[in-house]
């Protein structure tokens, strides 16, 4: 400013002024001018904990995270917890877990503990009972990959571990749990039964043969406390009027296809198609959501189960929308089912992705597209054309031929 004095006689000085407030960082001290300058600025020094967000002021804090004194050390975790970055966040975690520092307050760090992977916190440095801690702070699908852990604890901890391991592992899934404990259930560990007292779950053929063992082997005190959900036509639904949805197991169920392993995914699509049980087409968009979301999962199997769900459960566009979604599966054989699909549906909309794949590096799928375009008749000369003005001139061919084959061979031509 002081560089353009004349710049305040016609007003221009204060929009200037203005413009530079509305454009300072945050976290940084205020614009210094010319003409107001003061001494120079305070030199920052390793220790300081209040200057601005800096990547030297992180380096600094980060560092401090190991100082010997035991104030410095939480104060830096303080101010670490305030930056919005994971990366702070997950150092401060560490130290934490190491007995290092106090639990800072607030959710922080219980929020950081979900994106660590659990076999970090077997680390012999780790305390396992601040990993509890901070669990029991969690909600209950966020404790899902801490599961294996916290029962190795609640197993063979010490009795002070094992109770707040315990209390942590009964705010998990029901389902979710029990399906983790169901090979020591089967192998007579019924000790095991003490996370699950209270607690309702679906009634799987595991879970019902094990309940019948201990009815067998004169256990009834135990098997009464395996609460099972037999389905709609139970006892605890008699007075539910006929159709009628129970919506609790139906929400358990959709959140353990979205969470849970692969077996339980099976487990919970396999039971939402049993109470559908061929009825009008279901147009719960939470159903389509987790359908639309396992049709992307790791597992082949999954992504197979879950378009079989959604042809017995929803209409035919929607069948047909997620059906279109596997022309892209990474496993050939999937791909052809989804193009045979949708051919034999005569689905127009799947058109330009079939003449995509006409182009796919593997030649079995190249060959399926062709034969269903081929079944799509007229409906796919239009997409073909457009593919044939653009397509090398080394690959043209797989477009004209299809094209010579379904309007005869003047069509085929390339474009002058």
């Amino acid at each position: 400013m002081a560089a353009f004095p004349d710049a305040g006689d016609d007003g221009v000085r204060a929009l200037l002024v203005d413009w530079m407030t509305c454009l300072q960082p945050l976290g940084v001290p205020p614009w210094t001018l010319a003409e107001t300058a003061g001494p120079a600025s305070e030199v920052v020094r390793d220790g300081d904990l209040d200057q601005p967000r800096s990547a030297a002021q992180r380096a600094r804090l980060l560092v401090m995270l190991d100082a010997p004194d035991a104030g410095r050390r939480a104060g830096a975790a303080r101010q670490l917890l305030d930056w919005p970055e994971p990366e702070p966040a997950e150092a401060v975690l560490d130290v934490y877990l190491r007995g290092r520092i106090p639990l800072p307050s607030g959710a922080r760090l219980a929020q950081t503990l979900v994106t660590v992977d659990p076999a970090v916190l077997s680390d012999g440095g780790i305390m396992p009972a601040r990993v509890v801690r901070l669990a029991g702070q969690l909600g209950p699908w966020d404790l899902v990959p801490l599961i294996p852990l916290l029962l190795g604890w609640w197993e063979h901890g010490p009795a002070g571990l094992r109770t707040e391991a315990g209390h942590a592992l009964r705010g998990a899934p029901a389902d979710v749990l029990a399906d983790h404990l169901r090979p020591r259930l089967a192998a007579g560990a019924w000790g095991f039964l003490d996370l699950l007292t209270g607690r309702r779950l679906l009634a799987s053929p595991d879970m019902t043969r094990i309940r019948e063992r201990l009815r067998v082997e004169g256990r009834d005190d135990l098997a009464e406390r395996l609460l099972l959900d037999e389905g709609p036509g139970s006892a605890s639904r008699t007075s539910a009027p006929p159709g009628a949805v129970h919506r609790p197991v139906r929400a358990e169920l959709l959140r353990l296809a979205r969470t849970g392993g692969p077996e339980q995914i099976r487990r919970a699509l396999s039971r939402l198609a049993e109470e559908h049980n061929g009825r009008a087409p279901d147009r719960d968009p939470a159903l389509r959501e987790v359908i639309g979301e396992l049709l992307a999962h790791p597992r082949p199997k999954v992504r197979l189960h879950a378009h079989r769900t959604s042809r017995a459960m929803l209409d035919r566009p929607a069948h047909l929308l997620h059906t279109a979604v596997l022309l892209d599966d990474p496993q050939p054989d999937i791909s052809r089912m989804a193009i045979r699909t949708l051919c034999h549906a005569s689905w127009e909309p799947a058109v330009p992705a079939l003449v995509a794949l006409l182009d796919h590096t593997h030649p079995a799928v190249r060959e399926e597209a062709a034969e269903g375009l081929l079944l799509m008749r007229a409906a796919a000369v239009p997409a073909l054309r457009h593919a044939v003005g653009h397509a090398r001139p080394d690959k043209r061919s797989r477009y004209t031929c299809l094209l010579e084959r379904l309007t005869g061979p003047d069509d085929g031509a390339p474009p002058p």
